[in-house]
């Protein structure tokens, strides 16, 4: 097993051992999309590559990564908004 996997994913998914996380890491990269530090990320990238790293938030459940993370990640990924980033949109313009 990679250290550097090992050491993440009991970092990030702290409440399963790393095998079991780690057997299926989306909710581990998930998880550093929502918490993750620079070098986490980076190192995530190293190991999985940016196109998990993209499944992972494609694929994420609502409230799997808060509304400010998820706009960022698909700001830096090019991908388009989500539909809550144009609902919140118009329940702002509504309240102005």
């Amino acid at each position: 097993m990679n250290s550097a996997a090992e050491r993440l994913a009991r970092i990030y998914v702290w409440w399963q051992d790393p095998p079991v996380t780690l057997a299926d890491p989306g909710k581990l990269l998930r998880q550093i999309l929502r918490l993750g530090r620079p070098e986490d990320y980076v190192a995530a990238v190293e190991i999985w590559g940016e196109a998990a790293m993209r499944q992972a938030l494609a694929d994420a459940h609502p409230g799997e990564i808060d509304p400010k993370s998820e706009h960022f990640w698909r700001l830096r990924f090019g991908l388009p908004r989500s539909g809550k980033d144009d609902m919140r949109a118009a329940s702002r313009a509504e309240g102005a």
